[in-house]
């Protein structure tokens, strides 16, 4: 497990859910730059996607946790 993915264990599901819609946005953002040529980070893209599944991943563990 990641250094991250411990850090992110201590948030709370609405705080999850928050970070979750940032990354989101934050993806959509450099996408368009990327396609316009305005930045030329392409890292960051993996990076974000890997963030965003790690969120979901422990939203889901957390939605587990609470029907079980």
């Amino acid at each position: 497990m990641s250094r991250h993915t411990k850090e992110l264990r201590t948030n709370t599901p609405s705080q999850l859910e928050i970070l979750l819609g940032q990354s989101r946005e934050e993806l959509t953002t450099l996408r368009f730059q990327l396609a316009n040529r305005q930045s030329s980070n392409t890292a960051r893209v993996t990076t974000l996607r890997h963030e965003i599944a790690r969120v979901k991943t422990l939203l889901r563990e957390d939605q587990l946790r609470r029907t079980s």
